[in-house]
């Protein structure tokens, strides 16, 4: 279904972007609508799950904090569409219902956040096979992922006094975006950090 419609709508806009069947910008312009039908169809998913539980409020707020942490430092895609959604939702609503339900105390929040601060400043940006980042690109998403970050752990401890749901759900999007920079979760899908940054520097 996600390729019929991939390839419909790529064969209908290439034309008009000038793009060659084969071409890497035809290629790109695939890649990005396979993107846009999968994502969409995920998040109309997760909406209506989140609307029957009552908790679309929260998970809008996770949800805002996470893309705000992936837009920049990327991370793991799993190869499965299917692996993919799975994950996701247990991200989205899995850390909705931690947030809602769990308390979080101060120490724990500081020494998680100072990990994943590190893992920040080593791994991200974190690229994957179909989106690569050239190396003169590479301090361009690390400053501002991390920038990012510095926002988001600014309002976790500023939300603290005030709702403990909206911090922790700022929290577990933080510790959900580390684990998708780590080189362990990529071993999972069989690729390894030092390649990949290899195969990019080749490409300068």
């Amino acid at each position: 279904m996600y390729e019929f419609l991939t390839d419909r709508t790529t064969m209908a806009l290439a034309p008009s972007l000038g793009c060659e069947p084969g071409s890497p910008t035809y290629e790109k312009l695939r890649y990005g609508t396979h993107t846009f039908y999968i994502n969409a169809a995920k998040t109309l998913l997760l909406t209506i799950i989140a609307l029957l539980l009552g908790i679309m409020q929260y998970v809008a707020i996770f949800a805002l904090a996470y893309g705000g942490l992936r837009l920049f430092s990327f991370g793991m895609h799993f190869k499965s569409t299917l692996i993919c959604t799975f994950v996701g939702l247990v991200y989205y609503l899995g850390s909705t219902y931690l947030s809602l339900f769990v308390t979080i105390p101060i120490p724990l929040k500081v020494t998680v956040v100072m990990v994943c601060g590190i893992c920040f400043m080593i791994y991200a940006p974190a690229e994957t096979k179909k989106r690569p980042i050239l190396s003169k690109q590479r301090k361009k998403f690390k400053v501002k992922s991390i920038i990012v970050f510095l926002v988001i752990v600014v309002s976790i401890f500023m939300l603290y006094p005030f709702s403990t749901i909206y911090s922790n759900l700022l929290f577990m999007a933080i510790i959900c975006q580390t684990v998708n920079i780590l080189p362990i979760t990529y071993r999972i899908e069989g690729l390894k950090i030092n390649e990949r940054r290899h195969d990019n520097n080749a490409m300068d």
